[in-house]
């Protein structure tokens, strides 16, 4: 029994290393970070990269056009942006389901039209949520006109405060 009982304990005891350690992994990336690069397809060019918005506020913007949540914070998100769109910003909207078709009208129809649009096309991989450590969707990186994170993995309320602040005259 008294075997048993050390086994028991050992596994307990590896399998939080090695929960511990999977953290410590997924934790690597934080605030004031170097972003990382990331090219996405285009919808309607080619590809969007974001070392072509360097010198300029990016808001990488991680969705799912199926994602009620997403549509949820699609709501507001026009209205967020108002005032700011004749700052140095670029809203980069990235969805991450293969099957675009759903794309175009929910843009459409929830007044995306401000956005720059691309979404994850390695196979479903949605390797940029990954490079991010994004938890889910939907979910908002920014990043500053030198490539620093400056916010990771914020829903639309914390942009809407981050804004504000980097903006207070707006």
């Amino acid at each position: 029994m008294k075997a048993r009982n050390k086994i028991s304990l050992y596994v307990i005891v590896l399998s939080l290393i090695a929960i511990l350690s999977a953290g410590t992994f997924l934790s690597m990336l934080s605030v004031g970070d170097k972003a990382p690069a990331f090219t996405v397809a285009g919808l309607d060019r080619d590809s969007i990269r974001l070392s072509d918005y360097k010198g300029k506020l990016v808001i990488l913007h991680l969705w799912s056009p199926t994602c009620p949540h997403c549509r949820e914070a699609n709501q507001f998100i026009p209205i967020i942006m108002a005032p700011y769109k004749d700052e140095n910003i670029a809203y980069i909207m990235v969805a991450i389901d293969m099957d675009t078709s759903t794309l175009r009208p929910v843009i459409k129809e929830d007044k995306l039209n401000f956005a720059i649009h691309g979404y994850d096309p390695f196979d479903g991989a949605a390797k940029t949520m990954l490079d991010y450590k994004a938890s889910g969707t939907p979910s908002i990186q920014v990043i500053d006109e030198k490539g620093k994170i400056l916010a990771m993995d914020i829903g639309y309320k914390q942009l809407k405060k981050f804004l504000k602040k980097q903006y207070p005259t707006k």
